[in-house]
């Protein structure tokens, strides 16, 4: 790895609860550091990070890898890296980062590293793009505000909005404020509807992003939910028509069983009965939040069946 790649990008930025050293002004405690975790043939020190004092805790960078001791010490190089994760799971951290190589891979979850900023930074040195382990949602929840921020701070070149658009950020951002009160499936159709308005709107503009990029990725995995719903609202539908045929046609077992069906799931027929359209469609989205079922589920349903 050139020398000269990793020192641009090691900084400060990178710790948190712990103390960077650049090459230039790297402590005597270095040697207690060398000795615990590091090489016996790579003393080519680029920059160092004490997380103890003393050099017991840090992490060491030279050119050829990286040596690290919070636990227990380890180390890996720089050439056999072949993914750099961000992962947010975890409660208590905003992030916590893994490092896969070719043999072993490494979870870092300590309050030493910015673990945010270490693993950009060796995204930069390898020139490797950074993987978010998150849920679609949390994709939109997370890149959609940095896009929105980008484009306030004129990131973007060559690029000037109008006051249309800078009211359609405002109303993406009320947005997302309100969506973080939600819950469960509310929450989920929420950053499903926000993630397809966003990406048209980014689109109109341009913009193209890693950020944009993640977007898309949770876009396609709602598409693919989509899909698969479709796919279960035909074999309803058929199952339904069948249903019907039979029953018209004097076999009511598949209509009884149907009837059997809603009466174990709590579901009371006569009261459905006496209820207008409004109470109708509360009570059955009351079920479907019951039973896990989507809201955009619940709306095909109704555009297929009717009320």
């Amino acid at each position: 790895m050139e020398k000269e790649i990793i020192l641009e990008n090691l900084d400060e930025s990178i710790v948190n609860e712990a103390t960077f050293y650049s090459q230039q002004n790297i402590p005597s405690q270095i040697s207690q550091a060398l000795y615990l975790y590091g090489s016996t043939t790579d003393y080519q020190v680029l920059g160092f990070i004490d997380a103890s004092g003393d050099g017991s805790k840090g992490m060491i960078f030279t050119d050829q890898g990286i040596y690290f001791c919070f636990k227990e010490p380890h180390s890996f190089l720089y050439e056999d890296i072949e993914e750099v994760v961000l992962i947010k799971k975890e409660e208590g951290f905003d992030f916590y980062a893994k490092i896969k190589t070719k043999a072993n891979t490494f979870v870092f979850k300590n309050k030493y590293l910015n673990l945010k900023g270490f693993i950009e930074c060796l995204s930069e040195i390898l020139e490797m793009p950074v993987h978010y382990e998150m849920s679609a949602y949390e994709k939109v929840g997370y890149f959609v505000p940095i896009v929105l921020n980008d484009l306030k701070d004129d990131v973007y070149e060559d690029l000037e909005l109008d006051d249309q658009q800078y009211q359609q950020i405002k109303d993406i951002e009320h947005e997302l404020e309100m969506a973080k009160e939600l819950k469960d499936l509310d929450y989920q159709n929420e950053y499903r509807s926000l993630c397809r308005y966003c990406l048209d709107f980014f689109e109109s503009l341009g913009l193209d992003s890693d950020e944009i990029d993640a977007l898309n990725e949770a876009q396609s995995f709602f598409d693919q939910q989509d899909s698969q719903e479709n796919q279960q609202l035909e074999g309803a539908k058929r199952w339904v028509d069948e249903m019907m045929s039979n029953y018209q046609n004097g076999d009511t077992g598949m209509y009884d069983q149907m009837k059997s069906t809603m009466e174990s799931l709590g579901i009371d027929e006569e009261r459905l009965k006496n209820m207008s359209n409004e109470e109708v469609d509360q009570y059955v989205k009351e079920m479907c939040k019951k039973f896990g079922i989507s809201q955009s589920f619940f709306d095909k349903l109704k555009d297929k069946f009717g009320r």
